[in-house]
């Protein structure tokens, strides 16, 4: 792992997205960029410098971050590692996505939610637009992990020839950490699947990784989600690995197990595409 991404809008969640960027990267050695996006409905990067000075307020917050950021990070989360900061004007998810493709990090961490969250509210937007349309590793969180929590991980699959794909691309992080990975498919009455079907498949998704340490499981629940969630808490899982397909054109009311998981529990939830 040598890039991580880390959005960071001064908010408590970006906060504990950037002190577990910061235990990966003292593991691994890797570059921690943190974008900062100041929001605005202006493209800014297509106007020209003379169409730019339209927007003194604007430039007032650029610039300020630009002098601000380097201290104030330095100050709530000190680390040896260097810190690599961005600050980028417009869109927040579409300027973190454009980032994403320029730097080509090997995973995103990003807060649960953001600056003016109000409890109770349903996870961040930008997490829910960026979860959608990067093809890039993304752990939300809403506390920092530490070493300790990387330790163990649950992987949550129907364990088909895809899951084998998406776990190749985080499998650097799992073995970084030494992490026992508990392998997870929790069964629900809709979509009841036996017991030696599921055991075959993870048998088959287990060969060409001898070296890392597995245990399987199969847990009954009413709800997948509810599922995920009592599982961590009986085996003290803090986060959880689960395959997306490209929901990039997905209605934005159609709601995934992801965004659900992570809205429902404090379990950082990384989501990898197959």
């Amino acid at each position: 792992m040598k890039k991580i991404l880390v959005p960071f809008d001064f908010s408590s969640y970006s906060l504990a997205a950037l002190k577990t960027a910061q235990k990966i990267s003292a593991k691994s050695d890797a570059e921690i960029l943190c974008v900062t996006v100041i929001p605005s409905e202006v493209d800014w990067e297509l106007l020209s410098d003379e169409a730019k000075k339209n927007y003194p307020d604007l430039i007032e917050e650029f610039e300020e971050a630009q002098q601000v950021l380097p201290d104030y990070i330095l100050k709530i989360a000190p680390a040896k590692a260097p810190i690599r900061q961005i600050v980028r004007i417009g869109v927040p998810n579409e300027l973190i996505l454009r980032v994403v493709q320029e730097e080509n990090p090997d995973l995103l961490v990003l807060g649960a939610y953001g600056k003016g969250y109000i409890e109770g509210n349903f996870i961040g937007s930008t997490l829910q637009k960026v979860l959608r349309k990067s093809h890039c590793p993304i752990l939300a969180v809403k506390e920092p992990l530490n070493g300790n929590d990387f330790r163990k991980v649950a992987f949550a699959s129907n364990f088909e020839p895809k899951s084998k794909v998406a776990f190749e691309k985080i499998k650097p992080l799992i073995k970084l950490f030494k992490s026992t990975v508990h392998l997870l498919f929790v069964n629900i009455p809709a979509h009841f699947t036996s017991t030696q079907e599921i055991t075959s498949r993870m048998n088959l998704f287990k060969k060409g990784h001898e070296e890392l340490t597995f245990h399987q499981h199969i847990f009954n629940d009413s709800e997948v989600e509810k599922g995920m969630i009592a599982f961590a808490e009986t085996q003290n899982i803090k986060w959880i690995i689960l395959v997306t397909g490209d929901h990039s054109h997905a209605p934005a009311y159609l709601v995934e197990t992801t965004e659900t998981l992570i809205f429902k529990s404090d379990l950082g939830v990384l989501s990898v595409k197959s």
